[in-house]
């Protein structure tokens, strides 16, 4: 499933019920792609396009863009983020607002994930059409419909405008900086997770699933682990290939309409860990870096799910006895002021709900053998993953970045408060197995 065939059949009505499209309509991934900039601006209808870069990205592909346009006679303007990590904050959305040009009638975006993020939410308000320039296979968010953003202290998913085209050129994405590369594998080693809990959910909570989606992901995911040799080596032909497999995951996100199928608990390691960096100064890494990292904690918890059997005396009894108070009391402990969010959050989702538990253990205890069925299926076994991220040269454990394992065993439990999304740490909770699971695998 190569991505230039499945935008050639978009949009199409799906199998699931649903009408699937996107609004990406070009994706160019070869030598010279920079070259290609102006007709695909004239294709769209920009005539005079803003320009947004942080000096890394500038000496990237930035000046090569400045080159190509001017070479063209088309005019425009820009901002350049300062070489400091950019925060994908409120700061830096602000920032960029306060720059933009309203002449202008188009975003060229030249970077990768919060570059990308900024102009999506930028072209989102302004109602402008956006192109992406790719530095890095950095992360699957370059075509997604939202962004991720720190609002009022949590990492959050805002809706923002998706990318008409996405522009890259290999030899430019295999000269990134190796963390980033590494970050951008972590980023898909992710979908096993994701695609395993989107159907634990479907089969018990009867979320919303769709099998072609689902088989795009496992194809992305597929493209970029065959392609960790190549990354070890920085050859442009498999920095090429992970480029085509982080957009393809994204079009599929856009086709399933939200995150479910490209996010599941291993996110939400990083999340924690980013908003406890942001609160406490805590070490933090590029979000792939955790999210691979996450990805095989997550593994872990789920070979201790296989062995378990579901008692709903059991079930029932924890989650009867669950203090809500002093739970928010430890989130509070731990996050400081953007365990608030979450809070607010579980006021208007109500899972810890004790009648709506009941229901839920009840869909557990009749559907175990296909969740076990489903966990056999999807989830490789954790020294496949940890062979890649050995591959490649990429952190495989929470200490590797500065995270010590005590802080492990606590954000493990608060996973299940970051979304309204049913993973494995949710499946525990409402089997009465969560603490315990805990203390056996990290405490």
């Amino acid at each position: 499933m190569e991505i230039e065939e499945v935008l050639k059949n978009k949009p199409f009505q799906c199998s699931c019920g649903r009408k699937h499209d996107t609004p990406l309509g070009d994706v160019v991934v070869k030598e010279g792609a920079l070259q290609e900039i102006p007709m695909l601006l004239e294709k769209y209808g920009i005539r005079k396009p803003f320009l947004f870069y942080d000096e890394n990205t500038f000496a990237a592909a930035g000046e090569k863009v400045n080159a190509v346009l001017r070479k063209s006679g088309i005019p425009f303007s820009d901002y350049c983020f300062g070489k400091e990590r950019i925060a994908p904050n409120e700061a830096a959305v602000g920032s960029a607002f306060l720059h933009f040009d309203q002449d202008c009638d188009g975003v060229l975006g030249i970077g990768s994930g919060v570059i990308n993020d900024i102009c999506k939410i930028v072209t989102n308000k302004t109602g402008k059409e956006y192109i992406s320039v790719g530095t890095a296979p950095s992360m699957d968010g370059y075509v997604s419909g939202t962004s991720s953003m720190e609002v009022d202290g949590l990492k959050v998913s805002l809706d923002s405008h998706s990318p008409i085209a996405v522009v890259a050129d290999p030899d430019i994405l295999a000269a990134a900086p190796m963390r980033m590369i590494q970050a951008g594998i972590g980023d898909m080693l992710a979908k096993y997770i994701s695609i395993c809990e989107w159907r634990i959910s479907h089969l018990l909570i009867g979320e919303y699933y769709c099998d072609t989606v689902a088989k795009m992901v496992k194809e992305s995911l597929k493209k970029c682990v065959d392609s960790a040799e190549g990354i070890r080596d920085r050859k442009p032909e498999a920095a090429a290939e992970v480029m085509k497999g982080l957009v393809l995951a994204g079009v599929a996100a856009n086709y399933a309409g939200c995150s479910r199928p490209v996010s599941g608990m291993e996110h939400y390691f990083s999340h924690i860990w980013d908003m406890r960096s942001l609160q406490f100064k805590t070490p933090s890494d590029f979000h792939g870096i955790q999210c691979s990292i996450g990805t095989v904690l997550t593994l872990r918890v789920y070979r201790e799910i296989m062995k378990m059997t579901p008692d709903e005396k059991k079930g029932d009894a924890y989650a009867e006895g669950f203090d809500l108070n002093d739970w928010y009391g430890k989130l509070r402990g731990f996050l400081g002021e953007s365990a608030e969010a979450m809070i607010r959050g579980e006021e208007k989702e109500h899972k810890y709900d004790v009648a709506k538990h009941h229901e839920r253990l009840k869909r557990i205890c009749e559907n175990w053998g296909q969740v076990q069925g489903i966990i056999r299926e999807e989830l490789p076994a954790e020294e496949a993953v940890l062979n890649v991220l050995k591959t490649i040269g990429a952190p495989q454990s929470p200490e590797e970045i500065g995270i010590p394992m005590k802080d492990v065993r606590t954000t493990f439990t608060m996973t299940k408060d970051i979304r309204d999304k049913y993973i494995g740490s949710r499946l525990l909770w409402d089997m009465g197995e969560l603490d315990e699971t805990a203390d056996r695998l990290f405490g």
